[in-house]
């Protein structure tokens, strides 16, 4: 009866707009990255400075979970939610880094436009993290989170096949299919913070 009586800890709502903040601002630095040649050693800097924030609030999230008694919903979804958030950013970072490692020096086919998507997803799913503590049309931004995962699944494979039809040298195929793979996979995150939104929203409404 008690823990009733106590309030529920409501900073993980804040945690949760920080993080989706900072990987909003990483999705546009990318958008960015991707836009010119070369390829912005500073911008590049800035998203790895953004990842290492995310990490930090992740630590906080951690720490206080492990001092929360009461949390505004279940403790494994907040650690989960976290983590997911934290791993498009770490997506977000590794597709920097990896293109500071290949030095790619040609535009890359559909790149621009699947960033643009990365932009997009991680924009509705900052909405949809801000509406959750009211559950609030929570699931429309879910839905296009999934809507332009789909779209871009039909980019990726349409480019991965131009590029091995049209490319021969090899070392150039195989840093240009990584660039577009990690792409990828990052969308594929984002669907999955989507997905765990809608799992918490369903949960406690």
């Amino acid at each position: 009866m008690l823990k009733f009586l106590i309030p529920k800890e409501e900073k993980y709502f804040q945690y949760f707009n920080e993080m989706i903040a900072n990987v909003v601002t990483m999705a546009e630095l990318t958008k960015k990255l991707f836009s010119e040649l070369p390829y912005n050693a500073e911008v590049i800097h800035q998203i790895k400075s953004l990842e290492k924030r995310c990490d930090e609030i992740s630590s906080r999230v951690i720490k206080k979970l492990n001092k929360t008694f009461i949390t505004p919903f279940d403790r494994e979804d907040i650690l989960t939610l976290t983590k997911r958030i934290e791993g498009v950013s770490n997506a977000l970072k590794s597709l920097a880094v990896r293109l500071e490692i290949v030095n790619l020096d040609v535009a890359l086919d559909s790149a621009i436009k699947l960033t643009e998507i990365i932009h997009l997803q991680v924009t509705e799913l900052q909405a949809a993290i801000s509406k959750l503590k009211e559950r609030d049309e929570v699931e429309n931004h879910c839905k296009v989170v999934k809507d332009l995962e789909s779209e871009a699944d039909v980019i990726h494979q349409e480019t991965l096949k131009k590029i091995f039809a049209t490319t021969n040298d090899a070392v150039m195929l195989i840093k240009k299919r990584d660039i577009l793979d990690m792409l990828e996979k990052t969308i594929d995150r984002n669907q999955l913070v989507a997905n765990l939104i809608l799992i918490i929203f369903i949960k406690n409404s």
